[in-house]
């Protein structure tokens, strides 16, 4: 299943709550509708990129380690009907997978058998997701861990890939183990070995931030808004004069301006930090890159040496926090 069908199919947390006197709740619904509206414009790329993503976990599954754990399921559900001769020819073959498994790769610890992913999002304005944050630290503060719980679970932007895998210092022994209970005619505990078994698989999450992964889209955006030449032109003729050659798609976006975009992205570099995925000092090379690229788009200068600089500081981003 695509990433851009689990984005349907998941609720977005709303937090629409006070961040303080002076916010309102009307603001604070105004900036996240604003703000689902510029992400709404950089969602495909985003997709893209989680699908790339779960696209390579899943091309990594092995498949003899696959069946191995198919035949050990189909091995507890012959001893659950009685058959102890189906369930040793199901273990049979679930020990000569594991073998080419070992056998093809000895160094190997994992065997990937399964990848799966959660999409965890969060609508609102940078003030209200501080205004939770608060909240949520006041409350773990205080020793009020349980009331915490329910914000705290929700309190994400991204995608999770979880990949299931074997262990290949155990798992085959314990097949091994099994068989040798059954042929005792030990079949309760040749049971008890195979669930024990199934439990050590090893789950691994990739955790993928959205905000970043959004603010280097929003970048692409304004730099695609610029003359191919560099320098910063009139945002908006510009975009209308490209609506009129281009598709649907990008007439949509035509009255955002490359200026837009870049507050955009900015935007979304503060709520990931509010979010936690890093502090404060991890951001501030992007945010001056960031300022020094409204300068340049404001005086119509030519920009192709900051969007450079951009690129190299989110790569520094992404080594530093989220590798």
């Amino acid at each position: 299943m695509k990433l851009r069908n689990l984005y349907a199919g998941t609720a977005l947390a709303l937090l629409i709550v006070s961040a303080g006197p002076s916010w309102s709740q009307d603001t604070a619904q105004a900036e996240a509708e604003a703000q689902a509206v510029n992400r709404e414009q950089v969602q495909e790329s985003v997709t893209a990129e989680t699908d790339s993503q779960f696209a390579a976990k899943r091309t990594a599954l092995i498949q003899e380690a696959v069946d191995a754990l198919d035949e050990t399921n189909a091995a507890i559900a012959a001893i659950e009907k009685g058959d102890k001769d189906a369930a040793i020819a199901a273990l049979a073959l679930a020990t000569g997978k594991l073998k080419t498994v070992v056998a093809r790769e000895p160094d190997l610890a994992l065997a990937p058998v399964s990848v799966n992913h959660f999409t965890y999002d969060v609508l609102g304005s940078v003030e209200v997701v501080r205004g939770v944050g608060k909240q949520i630290k006041d409350l773990v503060d205080d020793g009020k861990f349980q009331e915490a719980r329910p914000l705290l679970s929700g309190f994400a932007s991204e995608v999770v890939i979880r990949t299931t895998s074997l262990p290949l210092a155990t798992y085959p022994d314990a097949i091994l183990a099994a068989t040798a209970l059954l042929d005792d005619g030990k079949t309760d505990e040749a049971m008890t070995v195979l669930n024990a078994a199934l439990s050590t698989q090893v789950v691994t999450d990739t955790v993928v931030a959205l905000p970043p992964l959004r603010a280097v889209a929003m970048i692409e955006k304004a730099k695609a808004l610029l003359n191919d030449d560099g320098e910063a032109a009139n945002d908006k003729a510009a975009t209308e004069d490209k609506a009129a050659t281009e598709d649907k798609a990008a007439t949509e976006d035509a009255d955002l301006t490359a200026a837009d975009y870049v507050e955009a992205a900015r935007q979304e570099l503060k709520i990931a930090e509010a979010l936690g995925y890093g502090r404060e000092s991890d951001f501030e090379d992007l945010h001056e890159a960031l300022d020094e690229l409204d300068r340049q788009i404001e005086a119509q200068e030519d920009t192709g040496g900051i969007f450079e600089t951009i690129a190299t500081r989110f790569e520094e981003l992404r080594t530093r926090i989220f590798n």
